[in-house]
C-alpha cells in the first residue's frame, strides 16, 4: 500500500504512538493523533434482532411493524459490511466485538475504536475508555429528511447520531483520511460519580453526557439532599469571585446566601435530577429547561426535576438549577427508600438505598471523541463512489 495523501499532511510528533500533537483548524485547537492501524469495531443489536430473539420467546408485540425494523436491520448491517470492506483496503488490522458484549479486555492493543450504530453505541464504548485510546462513532441508519415529520401516524424517526464523526452516507471517504490522522479527536469533559454506602463504595462507569438520579417508580416522589462545594477542601469563592462561583442557568452568579445554603446542604422532594456534562447539556437536560454549554467546556450542569415547594421551600426554587465549574462537586444523599442512577441513558443503572451518599464530579479521564465532519455530508443518493473511497487509502 501507498501512503494515503491525509498522511502526508499530517505532523509526527515522534512519540511511540505517533503521539498527540496540537494542530489548529479554523481557530480550533484539535488533538492530531494516528495513523491508526488497530482498530476494534463496536456494532450495535439492532431492534430487528431484539424482538426477533422476543418473538421465538413469543414476547414480542402483536403492534409491531416488521417489514420496518427489517428495513433498518438492513440498512444498519450494509453500513457495517461497508465499513468492513474499507478497512480491509485501507490495510488495518481490526476485529469486532458486538455491543452487548464488549468489554476492558477487548481494547488489548488496540489505538481506535469505531463504534457503528448511534449516540447510544458510542455512549456504550465510551464507558470502556480512558483517555488514551481515540473513539469515532458511524452513525449507521441517519434519519432522512423524509422521515423528519413528527406529524404522521407512525413515529419514522431514526438515529440521530449527535456524537457520531461520519453516517453511512460520507462513511467512505470520511474513515479512510480519519485512520491517517486528517481528522483528529477532540477532549471532552466527562462525569465521575461515587456511591458511598453503609459499608461499600462504588465507583460508576464516567459519563459522557448525564445522569439521572430518580425513584424507580415515575409517579413516586424523590426525596434527597442536594449540596455543592469545592473540590479536595479547597475554599469556595467569595462574592468577589463571581468568575469560578457556581452560576444560575441564566448566567448570573449565585448570591453569598445561596453559596452558603449549597455548602450546608438542602432537602428537595421532587421527581429526580438531572446532572449533565457539556457534552450532555443539549440533550435531555436542555429538554428539561437546562442550557447548552460550549462543548469542551469542563463544567457540570445540575437541574432538579419538577421540585416541589410550599410557602417554607419557594426560595429553593432559585437553587433548582446551576452551573458549577471544575472545581465543584456535588454530593446526593438519597433520602427515599429505593433509588436509581442511570448513566448516559437506561443500559447502565445503579440501585440506591436510603442514606447512600453520590459524589459527582468532572474529575473522570477525558474522553478522546472524533467530532462530526464540518463541511457539509452527501446524502444517500451522493455517497461517495467505492472508487473514491479507495484511493484515500493508496
Amino acid at each position: 500500500l501507498g501512503v494515503c495523501p491525509a498522511r502526508r499532511r499530517t505532523r509526527s510528533c515522534g512519540s511511540a504512538r505517533c503521539g498527540a500533537v496540537a494542530s489548529s483548524r479554523g481557530g480550533e485547537q484539535r488533538i492530531t493523533m494516528g495513523p491508526y492501524r488497530r482498530l476494534l469495531v463496536v456494532v450495535k443489536q439492532t431492534p430487528y434482532e431484539m424482538y426477533a430473539q422476543m418473538k421465538q420467546q413469543g414476547r414480542a408485540p402483536l403492534s409491531l411493524r416488521w417489514e420496518r425494523l427489517r428495513n433498518r436491520h438492513q440498512v444498519h448491517r450494509s453500513c457495517v459490511a461497508e465499513v468492513f470492506k474499507t478497512l480491509e483496503k485501507c490495510g488495518v488490522d481490526f476485529r469486532s466485538v458486538k455491543r452487548q458484549d464488549l468489554d476492558r479486555q477487548h481494547l488489548e492493543g488496540r489505538d481506535l475504536v469505531v463504534a457503528i450504530g448511534g449516540d447510544g453505541t458510542v455512549l456504550s464504548s465510551s464507558h470502556f475508555l480512558d483517555s488514551q485510546i481515540p473513539l469515532l462513532g458511524i452513525n449507521s441508519d441517519p434519519t432522512l429528511d423524509s422521515e423528519r415529520e413528527v406529524m404522521k401516524k407512525a413515529d419514522e424517526r431514526r438515529s440521530m447520531g449527535a456524537l457520531c464523526a461520519c453516517t453511512a452516507a460520507n462513511m467512505r471517504d470520511f474513515l479512510p483520511r480519519c485512520l491517517e490522522g486528517e481528522h483528529g479527536p477532540e477532549e471532552r469533559s466527562r462525569l465521575q460519580a461515587i456511591i458511598r454506602g453503609a459499608f461499600t463504595e462504588v465507583k460508576l462507569r464516567p459519563a459522557l453526557n448525564d445522569l439521572l438520579f430518580s425513584h424507580p417508580v415515575p409517579a413516586a416522589v424523590s426525596r434527597f439532599r442536594l449540596k455543592f462545594e469545592a473540590r479536595g477542601g479547597a475554599e469556595s469563592p467569595d462574592e468577589n469571585e463571581s468568575e469560578d462561583a457556581p452560576t444560575h442557568s441564566n448566567g448570573t452568579s449565585f448570591t453569598p446566601h445561596e453559596l452558603q445554603l449549597g455548602a450546608k446542604g438542602f432537602n428537595t422532594w421532587s421527581s429526580g435530577l438531572w446532572v449533565a456534562s457539556a457534552t450532555g447539556s443539549t440533550g435531555a437536560i436542555q429538554s428539561a429547561g437546562g442550557v447548552p454549554l460550549p462543548v469542551k467546556d469542563a463544567s457540570m450542569q445540575y437541574l432538579i426535576r419538577e421540585l416541589l415547594t410550599d410557602g417554607n421551600t419557594e426560595h429553593l426554587r432559585s437553587m433548582s438549577r446551576g452551573v458549577l465549574n471544575s472545581d465543584y462537586e456535588l454530593t446526593v444523599r438519597w433520602s427515599s427508600l429505593d433509588g436509581r442512577i442511570f448513566v448516559d441513558g437506561q443500559h447502565v443503572v445503579h440501585p440506591l438505598q436510603l442514606g447512600d451518599e453520590v459524589v459527582v464530579s468532572t474529575d473522570a479521564p477525558k474522553l478522546l471523541l472524533v467530532p462530526p465532519a464540518r463541511a457539509v455530508e452527501r446524502g444517500p443518493e451522493q455517497a461517495a463512489p467505492e472508487d473514491e473511497a479507495a484511493t484515500a487509502c493508496q
